[in-house]
């Protein structure tokens, strides 16, 4: 299964080597990316790819490595840093089992069927009680 995102990475100086095609080959090779587009008049790399394999940190790693220069203005900055942290939550938060009280299969292993509710204050208070 796979998460695709979409960004908008701005720089201020594209590489004095090769041209956008030729970028565009290159970033493509790293893995997860799915699609890139590269306008130089915007000066904006544009690109989609899964969450479960990439990150903006590592396209981000890969342009200044092949010789763009990120935009540095506070915003861009930001937004960079907001969407490093924002990333590495959601892989996290993809890599991790889900964890529910209305785990079925859990209730069911138990070997009860009555309804359950994580909220149902009597069932907590009658519990409290049987362990004093």
């Amino acid at each position: 299964m796979s998460e695709l995102v979409h960004h908008n990475i701005k720089f201020k100086e594209s590489p004095k080597t090769g041209g956008p095609a030729e970028w565009k080959e290159k970033i493509k090779k790293v893995k997860g990316i799915t699609e890139v587009q590269i306008d130089t008049q915007e000066q904006e790399v544009t690109v989609e790819y899964d969450i479960h394999i990439c990150c903006e940190e590592a396209i981000e790693h890969w342009m200044v490595k092949s010789g763009f220069i990120l935009d540095d203005s506070l915003m861009q900055r930001f937004k960079r840093g907001w969407i490093h942290y924002t990333e590495e939550n959601e892989q996290d938060a993809l890599a991790s089992k889900p964890q529910s009280c209305h785990n079925v299969e859990e209730i069911e292993e138990k070997g009860t069927n009555k309804p359950h509710s994580c909220h149902d204050v009597k069932d907590i208070e009658k519990k409290r009680e049987e362990t004093k």
